[in-house]
């Protein structure tokens, strides 16, 4: 099973992540089904089309599929709280007939993405736990995003903390080799040598069970210890990456 959180805050970032999961796939001639919006389904096929993928051709076999997120929200809801039986009626039956089709499955979840944006963070850790037991039952490649910018402070609040704790594998919303850059640089600007070296120890030897960019592990480290010095360095790490 893997299951990716992709953290973005441009559109476009997303987009190009999803558009290389989805062609990806179809190389392997996959099933891929997106569990989002018609905007971004538009634009996702857009992007395949101008890399040269035969989009029509690849509906039509039923290999390229949208679920609306908004149907499956509303219709999973029961009294405010996403439904777990309801929600392995819709999504899993939608993950089932993709398997009859096609032996391996690959699904991009913008559920987390929606409800974060309309500040509903307890149906996102839900949906979330949901994914989980489908997954793995289908041995799903499973992409899911979320706004978050793992540089602002008010990111550390648990909830970004939940998100990762319940994935395979975090990526940075920024190009992760100029991210790690960033985190890397700022340690070095705000601690001295000794502690930065002593940081990046502990960071890796306690780092959450999943995984992620070194410097994401430093800065749930910093976040959990020395919480001061950790604003210190991602307000240094963001000054860097704007000089990107």
């Amino acid at each position: 099973m893997e299951h990716v959180l992709q953290l973005y805050q441009e559109e476009h970032c997303l987009l190009d992540a999803l558009a290389a999961f989805a062609a990806d796939g179809l190389r392997e001639d996959e099933g891929i089904l997106m569990v989002g919006s018609t905007p971004r389904w538009e634009l996702l096929l857009e992007r395949l089309r101008k890399a040269g993928v035969a989009v029509a051709s690849h509906m039509t076999r039923g290999q390229l599929r949208l679920l609306g997120a908004h149907v499956v929200l509303t219709t999973c809801a029961t009294r405010g709280v996403a439904d777990h039986a309801k929600f392995n009626e819709i999504v899993g039956g939608a993950v089932q007939l993709a398997r009859t089709r096609f032996e391996r499955v690959r699904v991009f979840s913008e559920l987390t993405d929606a409800l974060w944006r309309e500040g509903d963070r307890a149906n996102a850790r839900l949906i979330e736990r949901y994914w989980q037991p489908l997954s793995g039952a289908h041995s799903l490649k499973l992409m899911c995003a979320c706004p978050i910018d793992s540089l602002e402070g008010q990111a550390y609040d648990g909830s970004l903390q939940t998100l990762c704790a319940a994935h395979t594998q975090v990526r940075p919303a920024f190009d992760e080799e100029s991210f790690e850059q960033a985190v890397s640089g700022a340690i070095e600007e705000v601690l001295d040598a000794q502690l930065a070296r002593m940081l990046l120890a502990l960071s890796c030897a306690h780092r959450p069970p999943v995984q992620m960019p070194s410097g994401q592990a430093a800065l749930f480290w910093l976040k959990d210890h020395m919480p001061r010095t950790a604003e210190r360095v991602m307000s240094r790490a963001r000054a860097r990456w704007s000089e990107h």
